[in-house]
């Protein structure tokens, strides 16, 4: 009899189990630390990144790297929507969601499933407008160990900003990794440009091409709340 009992409590957690299911979350990776010191300068997100924190401002591949081993059904990555904040997939027409270096589509959302809850992640491509950049906001530029800053004087258009000094010792071939820091902004103290190109009069800088890998994060959210980080470990 007692036997009996036995198998029918485990036949009924079995049931319970297949009911509820049974998620298995991967091991959530470490970021490649070599390519992210390659490409970000700022000391503020890589001592963000050495404490396990993924933050606003970081390049999207942060977050890819993070949860590379995740699969469709706890993941669902590059989805295209109309703004920051925005979890209305856009409508798919022809090309959309596939080149992701599409100009007209400008806003992504990654959603991932942790043992924990949900992350949303916003990114964005940049440009100047919609990153909110104007005058008399400050430019600085990264040159191994230098920091060199100058007041943005006017925008030409949204891939391009020139400034108050030249700069004729930066090479036109270097890839620029930036800060803007705002002047008056209600809600940003700074955005992160991770690559830029200086133009031959030293004075005006141009956003080069960019691959959504370097799309910088923007929001996060956790469980519904808006959040400034996730800490993976």
């Amino acid at each position: 009899m007692k036997r009996i009992e036995y198998i029918s409590s485990v036949l009924v957690l079995l049931f319970v189990v297949l009911i509820n299911g049974c998620t298995e979350y991967p091991a959530i990776q470490e970021p490649d630390m070599d390519r992210f010191n390659q490409t970000v300068h700022s000391p503020a997100l890589r001592d963000s990144l050495l404490a396990g924190k993924l933050t606003t401002g970081m390049p999207y591949f942060v977050a890819s790297q993070l949860f590379e081993d995740w699969t469709p059904s706890i993941m669902e990555i590059k989805i295209p929507v109309a703004s920051l904040g925005s979890k209305q997939r856009l409508k798919e027409t022809e090309g959309l969601g596939r080149d992701y270096d599409d100009p007209d589509i400008k806003v992504f959302l990654d959603e991932y499933e942790t043992e924990k809850g949900k992350l949303h992640v916003w990114y964005q491509r940049p440009d100047f407008y919609t990153m909110d950049v104007s005058a008399r906001d400050t430019l600085c530029i990264f040159l191994e160990d230098t920091v060199i800053c100058s007041v943005i004087k006017y925008l030409t258009k949204s891939s391009m900003l020139t400034i108050k000094d030249s700069l004729p010792q930066v090479s036109q071939d270097t890839n620029i990794y930036a800060e803007v820091r705002y002047k008056n902004h209600p809600w940003r103290k700074s955005s992160y440009w991770y690559a830029l190109k200086i133009l031959n009069h030293g004075r005006t800088f141009k956003i080069k091409a960019l691959n959504f890998e370097i799309y910088p994060i923007e929001i996060l959210e956790f469980n519904g709340k808006s959040v400034s980080s996730f800490n993976w470990r």
